[in-house]
């Protein structure tokens, strides 16, 4: 019995050997999974940063602000409930969660940072775009939400929830910092962009027009908080920016079923007849003898637009935005000639509002590639004397379909005057989206109280 007792011990002995052996000359690589890298170079980084986002921003993160806006409508199952105004924090739990914060916004910040360390600052520079885009669609969504303390990982599982004002000034300070970064010469880059930017191929001086386009948007959009200052800042911002249609900010989709648009993907492919198009965009484009009827919706199968929250059309969206290869927009030259045109009729330029109203409207024409002699006279051969808000933003509604700044405008303005959905509780149209289920439960300290008809900072009365 003492003769095995002293075996086991030994044997136990030399068990410990090997394991404190192996520890040190086993290959730490050996415990690293080679799907999940440690280190990602900035050309890696950034097609995945555009087609993520492109792919929730022309998806998920708009479909509900598209139904509010009646362009288009809940057909059946979960998107009928968001027709009704029935969206809970579970229903944006995802898009939140695994699209944008955990995904798409992680690869931005870490190129951000990746780009500073090694000097390439025209990849910080797009980074920092596509970042004020981002966090941009997420604050006007959902009003307050964390971005200084954000994407730190295991470090701050609960960071704090900077308000929309804050945010505001961090956007502005992102598309500043991201012209710096792109206006510096060649020689000062380690690595260059290229083919793997999917939106500008990597001409910075493209990225720089997106930037103060994007400025010019974001200064818009404060006009209920700054008044005229708004306008004014919007004018001088845009005066740099995109000077036609194709310096337009998007990224292009592909006929592979992995590469695929969004909205073709769920509307068309995936699940047909759950989310339809809107009788009012319908009934809009229909009356007013809209060339772009036909490449907005798609009517061949003899349906109608359906009725907010009724469910009793049946339409599917046209071929520009609805085809496996269509672009995702962010912001285009048509969205820029209307802000020009909105801010120069505020600041009491109607001449040049007029100018800039009828340029947007033709911009938008030819981008989906049509024309007809008639629509042109009747609405985009404005003057002085005939230009209106209504006008600007009307026509706007329809230039940016599917959009999310159409939900946006209609906050600022009141324009397309729209009338609440049948069978909802709610009296009047929602105004922002609930904060997910992932934050009331685990970041429940910092989560503001909210409801979808609460109001974001922006859209004070």
């Amino acid at each position: 019995m003492k003769n095995h007792k002293i075996k086991i011990i030994g044997m136990l002995i030399l068990l410990m050997v090997v394991i404190s052996s192996c520890k040190k000359w086993m290959d730490p690589a050996y415990n690293q999974d080679p799907s999940k890298p440690t280190n990602v170079s900035l050309a890696l980084l950034l097609p995945g940063s555009q087609t993520g986002l492109g792919y929730a921003v022309g998806g998920d993160l708009k479909y509900a602000s598209s139904m509010w806006m009646q362009q288009l409508a809940g057909g059946a199952n979960q998107p009928l409930a968001y027709d009704r105004y029935t969206f809970t924090q579970s229903d944006v739990d995802n898009v939140w969660k695994y699209a944008m914060y955990a995904a798409v916004m992680v690869d931005m910040k870490t190129m951000m940072d990746k780009a500073k360390s090694e000097g390439s600052p025209w990849y910080g520079g797009i980074a920092k775009i596509e970042m004020a885009y981002s966090i941009g669609c997420i604050t006007d969504l959902f009003n307050d939400a964390p971005y200084s303390e954000a994407f730190q990982g295991d470090d701050n599982l609960t960071p704090k929830f900077d308000t929309q004002e804050q945010i505001y000034d961090a956007i502005f300070a992102l598309l500043t910092s991201a012209i710096t970064d792109l206006q510096q010469p060649s020689t000062a880059n380690l690595h260059f962009p290229g083919g793997e930017d999917f939106v500008y191929g990597g001409d910075p001086d493209l990225w720089i027009k997106a930037a103060y386009s994007l400025e010019a948007r974001y200064y818009l959009h404060k006009s209920k908080i700054d008044g005229a200052t708004a306008y004014t800042n919007a004018l001088i911002a845009l005066a740099n920016g995109f000077t036609s249609n194709s310096d337009d900010f998007q990224v292009m989709c592909g006929n592979p079923s992995n590469e695929n648009n969004p909205m073709y993907q769920f509307m068309v492919n995936d699940r047909p007849g759950d989310i339809v198009i809107g009788y009012y965009l319908d009934s809009t484009l229909q009356v007013t003898g809209d060339p772009r009827f036909d490449q907005l919706i798609d009517s061949s199968g003899g349906g109608t637009g359906s009725h907010a929250g009724t469910a009793d059309g049946y339409e599917m969206a046209g071929p520009f935005y609805a085809s496996a290869n269509s672009p995702v927009p962010f912001m285009s030259y048509s969205e820029l000639k209307f802000i020009e045109a909105e801010a120069k009729f505020q600041t009491s330029d109607l001449p040049g509002a007029a100018i800039a109203y009828n340029d947007a409207v033709l911009a938008s024409l030819d981008k989906l590639g049509v024309t007809d002699p008639t629509f042109v006279t009747n609405y985009a051969s404005e003057t002085g004397g005939t230009i209106t808000l209504a006008k600007i933003i009307n026509q706007k509604y329809i230039a940016l379909c599917y959009q999310l700044e159409v939900f946006n405008d209609w906050r600022r303005t009141g324009y397309p005057v729209l009338h609440p959905a049948a069978n909802t509780v709610y009296s009047t149209i929602p105004r922002r989206y609930p904060y997910p289920t992932s934050e009331v439960l685990y970041n429940s300290s910092n989560v503001p109280t909210a409801t979808i008809q609460s109001r974001v900072w922006w859209d004070k009365l």
